[in-house]
């Protein structure tokens, strides 16, 4: 089990980039600041979607190395409670992305929702929204609905000879699948703004 600090809260080692190597990496910033450089293999799960669907994509038996950034360093704790309550059994670390060198880091690519909304060519839109919540239909075009916490299982079914476009409310969802299917050696895009921003163009 994790080691206690005075107030009971589960202990997290600070980890140096250079020992990373097979450990899961659970990047906690925010989508924009995962999208502009992440390590390679990097789930991008903020505090609160890391409460929500860890439990399914990562093995509760394994450590996990948390990835902030200096202003989500605040959230350790939280986090550390999280994974205790959630029953990750192993001492977890966490790693500050300011001391990644620049060239170790890798990119997502987006797209502006308009941009997308003018594309001609073949792709699949996955929108990764629970049908339960869907209040504002994605465009019909390709699309295939895989909500976010099947797409583990259910990701094999994608045709990956085509593009992938991924899509939620706002951009949070879709950005941690694109991090998933990045973490298969897959390249999607995420659509900039999620439904939110193809609602807008549309007006």
């Amino acid at each position: 089990m994790n080691t206690k600090l005075s107030g009971g809260v589960p202990q997290m080692k600070k980890i140096n980039h250079k020992d990373i190597n097979d450990q899961q990496l659970v990047d906690v910033r925010t989508q924009h600041e995962y999208q502009a450089g992440h390590l390679k293999n990097a789930l991008n799960l903020n505090p609160g979607n890391f409460k929500k669907y860890a439990t399914y994509y990562l093995d509760v038996n394994q450590p996990v190395i948390f990835i902030v950034g200096s202003e989500e360093e605040s959230h350790l704790e939280e986090l550390s409670e999280s994974a205790d309550a959630l029953g990750f059994t192993q001492n977890n670390g966490y790693l500050l992305i300011e001391e990644v060198p620049k060239e170790n880091l890798k990119t997502t690519e987006t797209i502006p929702a308009e941009d997308f909304l003018n594309k001609t060519d073949d792709f699949i839109l996955l929108d990764v929204r629970h049908p339960d919540e869907i209040t504002r239909p994605a465009p019909e075009k390709n699309l295939v609905n895989i909500p976010f916490e099947d797409l583990v299982n259910d990701y094999q079914s994608l045709d990956t000879s085509k593009q992938i476009f991924t899509l939620c409310g706002s951009g949070n969802r879709s950005t941690a699948a694109a991090s998933f299917l990045e973490s298969k050696g897959l390249n999607p895009k995420v659509i900039e703004g999620g439904m939110k921003a193809i609602q807008e163009v549309g007006k």
